[in-house]
């Protein structure tokens, strides 16, 4: 048997039946409200995300320039130091470069100069027909091969036909000690490649 209403039951199941559209009205302004806010919050992370970070230019470094001696410096107790030089010197024979690496390295013991013993880095060249022969030699000095006898190295391939001359000179001499050294059996001056080795001869002294 089916329940009864009395009259103030109708009129409350009445009254929340009118409700509900409003409170069905209400919620949904409340979810789109949300949603809206949600929405905006989300475009404005989206935003930031999308910002491109700042580069940051990579340091600029500067090549450092070599200063590797090309000759022997000056080197003696004070008042003994001039303005001689005296080049010790090997010609290589022809015919010593055969294609392919190469190197070399260069000793001087040469107490009468009051120089302390050095012994020069190896240093390496390459030897290949590519690389055009030229009138003058090529020195190979303590700084590396070049082809004047003061002048900075810089050479790093030769040809197989190439005159080559191994030059070792000591700088900021008197004339007495240049000459000395000349005629002294003591100041050795040695280089050596690959499987040689030779001991230079003095050559003239001469003012640079």
């Amino acid at each position: 048997m089916r329940g009864t209403f009395d009259k103030g039951q109708s009129d409350a199941l009445h009254r929340l039946r009118a409700s509900e559209p409003v409170e069905s009205h209400q919620m949904h302004s409340l979810a789109k409200l949300l949603v809206g806010t949600l929405v905006c919050a989300t475009a404005a992370a989206c935003s930031a995300e999308a910002e491109p970070e700042p580069t940051v230019a990579p340091l600029q470094t500067a090549e450092v320039a070599s200063i590797l001696p090309t000759a022997v410096p000056p080197d003696g107790p004070p008042g003994q130091v001039g303005d001689w030089a005296i080049p010790f010197s090997y010609e290589f024979p022809a015919g010593t470069w055969h294609v392919g690496f190469h190197r070399y390295a260069l000793r001087v013991d040469c107490p009468i100069l009051a120089q302390e013993s050095l012994a020069g880095e190896w240093r390496d060249f390459v030897v290949t027909k590519e690389s055009a022969p030229i009138n003058t030699p090529i020195f190979l000095r303590l700084g590396g091969l070049s082809t004047g006898t003061l002048g900075p190295p810089g050479i790093q391939t030769i040809h197989p036909d190439q005159l080559t001359i191994a030059l070792v000179t000591i700088l900021g001499v008197t004339e007495e000690q240049a000459l000395a050294a000349a005629a002294s059996q003591d100041c050795e001056v040695v280089v050596v490649w690959d499987g040689g080795a030779e001991e230079l001869s003095p050559a003239e002294p001469y003012r640079p």
